[in-house]
């Protein structure tokens, strides 16, 4: 009978009957070109841009009224206009910047294949 196989560390990495990941890197490219697309139409003039919810949200006095109720709505108009304008901005900011480490990661794991599969080669 042979001796029971002793149990050492149990370490993640070395678990055959985990789940692999698989990335597609076409699929990856696709999607970081879709997402820059849809950034560069937030940063654009067009509909839906920062800029065109700048211009469509910046209602004055003279456009409310210069009655005093008017003028308090214009006033409360005015703030929220600022804030969503604040928020979009800084919604593109991080944006970007997850867009970043989108595609630093996607080519780190390309480097990564492309070193082990030359390394296998050789």
């Amino acid at each position: 009978m042979p001796p029971p196989e002793e149990e050492g560390p149990v370490w993640p990495g070395l678990n055959k009957d985990r789940p692999t990941v698989d990335l597609k890197r076409d699929r990856i490219k696709k999607l970081l070109q879709a997402l820059e697309e849809d950034l560069e139409r937030l940063e654009s003039s067009n509909e839906g841009s920062l800029q065109d919810m700048r211009s469509l949200t910046n209602l004055t006095e003279a456009q409310i009224g210069t009655w005093d109720t008017a003028k308090d709505v214009a006033r409360v108009t005015q703030k929220a206009h600022l804030k969503i304008g604040t928020v979009y901005q800084d919604t593109i900011v991080k944006y970007r910047a997850a867009l970043h480490l989108l595609r630093v990661a996607a080519y780190n794991y390309e480097d990564a294949e492309q070193a082990s599969t030359t390394n296998k080669a050789g």
